[in-house]
C-alpha cells in the first residue's frame, strides 16, 4: 500500500510538468514566424478575390521597411522629412499625423505632454554619433531606424530612457501606441530577433491595420513580415494585405479604385494595403 500511495503522490507532479512542457511548445509554435499554418490573432487567409489586375504608377511608402544591421538602408535613402508642428522636431510626413493623435491623447488623457528625444537623423548624423559613442551604443550607419524618420525615443517628464516604462503614459504607450499607427520596435526578449536591447522608448510607425496585428500578438516587425506567405492574400477587418513580388505586382480588380498602399519591406518583397 505505502508503495501505491508514493506512486500517487509522483503522478501528479509528472502528470503537471508534461501539461507545462506541452503549453510551452504550442507557445514557442504559435510565435514562430516561418510556422504559415498557425496565422496571427485576427488575421485569416482572404477568400477568393476574382481577377486580378497589374498595379501600375503606384506611389511607394516606407512604412513597412526593415531597417537593421541585417537590412540596412543606404546613404542614398532620404525620406520625405517635415517639422512636426514648428517644433523643430525633424521626422518622416507619413507620422505626423498619427504621432499628433497620440500626443494629443495623452494630454488630453494623462493631463501629462509626451516629449521626443530623438528622431530623424541622416546616414552623416549617425556617422558623428557612432563615432561618439562607440558601436556598443550606437547603431551603425545605416542600421539605425532614425534614418527613416519613422521611428522616435519618446519621454515624459522624469521618466526618460529605460525608466519611460516605470510611468503611467509609458505602460500606455507600450500597451495600446499600435492603435496610433505605432509598434514598440524592439521589444522584451526579442533581442535575437531584431539585433537590438529593449527599448520601451522607440516607438516605430508601420501605420494601421499592421500596427494592431502587430501589438496585438505581442511579435515584431520581422516575425510579422515573415509570416505573410508572398502572394497569399490576408483579411483583417477592412483590410486587405499581401507580400508580393514587384516585378508582378497583381492586385484584385474589384479593389483596384480602392486606398491603396504599396510598401517595400526592404527584404526583396512590397506589402500591400487595400482599404476596403
Amino acid at each position: 500500500m505505502k508503495k501505491n500511495n508514493v506512486f500517487k503522490h509522483l503522478i501528479t507532479p509528472v502528470i503537471l510538468m508534461i501539461l507545462i512542457l506541452t503549453g510551452f511548445v504550442i507557445y514557442r509554435l504559435g510565435n514562430y514566424p516561418t510556422i504559415h499554418f498557425l496565422k496571427w490573432h485576427g488575421l485569416a487567409t482572404a477568400p477568393d478575390l476574382g481577377e486580378s489586375v497589374p498595379l501600375e504608377n503606384y506611389d511607394l511608402s516606407p512604412d513597412l521597411m526593415v531597417i537593421s544591421p541585417d537590412y540596412p538602408l543606404d546613404e542614398a535613402t532620404i525620406p520625405e522629412i517635415v517639422e512636426y508642428r514648428s517644433t523643430g522636431v525633424l521626422m518622416a510626413e507619413d507620422i505626423t499625423e498619427s504621432y499628433g493623435q497620440l500626443s494629443d491623447y495623452i494630454r488630453e488623457h494623462f493631463n501629462n505632454t509626451l516629449y521626443i528625444e530623438s528622431s530623424f537623423r541622416s546616414f552623416e548624423d549617425q556617422e558623428r554619433i557612432l563615432a561618439e559613442e562607440g558601436p556598443e551604443i550606437a547603431a551603425l550607419p545605416g542600421c539605425s531606424e532614425h534614418q527613416s524618420g519613422l521611428s522616435l525615443d519618446v519621454y515624459v517628464m522624469y521618466f526618460g530612457g529605460s525608466a519611460f516604462i516605470n510611468s503611467n503614459v509609458g505602460k500606455f504607450v507600450n500597451t495600446n501606441c499600435g492603435d496610433f499607427g505605432f509598434i514598440i520596435r524592439y521589444p522584451l526578449g526579442a533581442e535575437n530577433i531584431t539585433g537590438f536591447k529593449y527599448e520601451p522608448w522607440h516607438i516605430r510607425y508601420v501605420g494601421l491595420p499592421h500596427s494592431k496585428i502587430i501589438t496585438e500578438n505581442n511579435i515584431t516587425l520581422e516575425e510579422y513580415i515573415d509570416s505573410l506567405t508572398p502572394d497569399t492574400w490576408y483579411s483583417y477587418g477592412e483590410y486587405i494585405i499581401s507580400r508580393r513580388s514587384p516585378d508582378s505586382l497583381m492586385i484584385p480588380e474589384r479593389y483596384k479604385d480602392n486606398d491603396i498602399k504599396v510598401c517595400p519591406d526592404n527584404m526583396g518583397y512590397v506589402i500591400v494595403t487595400i482599404h476596403i
